[in-house]
């Protein structure tokens, strides 16, 4: 997959106070971990952040370089957390796992229904459950976004993560039986009765009279 620049400078204050004025002035404190290595406090810009977040979305693998530029190996990461402001939605803490090429890994990937579902054709509503899901793989396979093709999708049915078709070498972490889409029924719906769905309705039983005798020869 393809891989983003992200520059980040190290973070030498901690705590509120100093986080706080870090975002005053346009920095996001972020923290490094995983892959064995002991977690690294840095910042990041906010806008170029908000940026890439936009045009790669957050389940991008980054390329890590430092301020100075004198980073002695690539770190390549996702982003494992972003912590928002509830009612501003501003970003105030990233988290980065920092991740090994060649060791398979968990990551969260966006979920994007396609498809004109039938239900929805019948007046149904499309109800997103889940947007995302857990896969297991290679971060070299990591795919940017798996699609759920819900065409198939009748009112009242549910597409599950065991739906999903994962490209090659990706596995399912999430339950197979988490539900991700709905089909609601609109306000005035009717669940069909077994006649109206092609099923033969019984005839009632006719009872003739019974044929006269015939005269005995």
């Amino acid at each position: 997959m393809e891989k983003v620049a992200l520059k980040v400078k190290p973070r030498l204050v901690t705590g509120k106070g100093p986080n706080r004025r870090l975002r005053a002035s346009g920095q996001i404190p972020a923290v490094i971990y995983g892959a064995g290595a002991q977690p690294e406090k840095v910042t990041l810009d906010a806008h170029e952040l908000q940026l890439l977040l936009q045009k790669y979305g957050a389940s991008a693998m980054f390329t890590l370089i430092r301020d100075d530029g004198n980073s002695a190996e690539e770190v390549n990461a996702v982003i494992r957390e972003i912590q928002r402001d509830p009612v501003t939605r501003r970003i105030l803490h990233v988290d980065l796992y920092h991740v090994r090429m060649d060791v398979e890994a968990e990551f969260e990937v966006p979920v994007h229904a396609v498809g004109n579902a039938i239900g929805v054709r019948e007046g149904g509503i499309l109800e997103t459950l889940r947007h995302t899901v857990e896969v297991r793989c290679l971060p070299g396979l990591l795919p940017k976004a798996i699609e759920a093709d819900i065409s198939g999708l009748r009112i009242n049915h549910s597409f599950h993560a065991s739906d999903l078709k994962l490209p090659e070498g990706v596995k399912l972490v999430t339950d197979p039986e988490e539900v991700l889409f709905n089909i609601l029924p609109p306000k005035d719906y009717v669940e069909p009765t077994p006649s109206a769905e092609g099923e033969e309705i019984a005839q009632p039983e006719v009872i003739s009279k019974k044929k006269e005798a015939e005269p005995e020869e």
